[in-house]
């Protein structure tokens, strides 16, 4: 999307307080396939991580996931962007979820959350879906001015005329993305200092999901590297 350059220079989209960074792992899926696990917060570098995390788990299992499972509060506008684009040239579908450990010790798919610049993520899937119990919320974003080396925060009118410059950007993206661009309109009524969680008929509506079921993983989840953004 060509519009990404000019929107990262404005500002940077903080939609997150200070929650650990985005980690990557991989768990098995009953059909024998892999996914990429994500948790954390988003950082503007993502799209590249993701690619390393795809690039080990292919090495490990001989063939490319293709499936995200995420859990997170959101982050940075920018990075979600540009993570949501290489999920889809990548062909990955995306889940909204958590993996836990049954009784047997083995991993399953539980309830995770996304919220904000997260739902931009899971936008970015070939394939949409959230595992039953997820929370999945949007909000306005909160405009970062970044002068000097020093991150500011803009006066209630800059931060209103930042969003509606924003918005065809975001609408251009979820349209690209097979969503709604409706659904950005919601996210920009809702004040940033609170959470909108969407429910499962306004997921549909806004064609935000596209799968009514999501994938189950069946055996140890494998941490790589618990990668962090610097």
């Amino acid at each position: 999307m060509r519009a990404l350059p000019s929107l990262a220079f404005v500002f940077a989209l903080i939609s997150a307080g200070h929650a650990q960074a985005l980690s990557y792992g991989v768990a098995a899926l009953p059909n024998g396939s892999t996914a990429i696990v994500a948790e954390g917060r988003i950082h503007r570098n993502e799209a590249a991580r993701l690619l390393t995390s795809v690039q080990r788990a292919a090495a490990v299992s001989g063939s490319i996931p293709r499936t995200l499972v995420i859990s997170s509060p959101g982050g940075e506008l920018v990075g979600a962007l540009a993570l949501g684009e290489a999920l889809r040239q990548l062909g990955v579908r995306t889940v909204v979820g958590s993996i836990a450990s049954d009784g047997y010790g083995q991993a399953t798919l539980s309830p995770g959350r996304c919220h904000s610049a997260c739902v931009f993520v899971l936008m970015g899937g070939a394939a949409r879906s959230v595992v039953p119990g997820s929370l999945v919320g949007v909000h306005s974003p909160q405009p970062v001015m970044v002068v000097g080396g020093r991150a500011y925060l803009p006066d209630s009118e800059t931060t209103r005329y930042m969003i509606q410059q924003t918005a065809p950007v975001l609408r251009s993206y979820a349209r690209q993305m097979g969503v709604s661009p409706s659904l950005v309109d919601v996210a920009n009524d809702v004040p940033h200092t609170t959470v909108r969680n969407l429910s499962s008929s306004e997921m549909t509506r806004y064609s935000l999901v596209t799968q009514p079921r999501h994938p189950r993983a069946t055996t140890a989840h494998k941490a790589y590297g618990r990668q962090r953004s610097r």
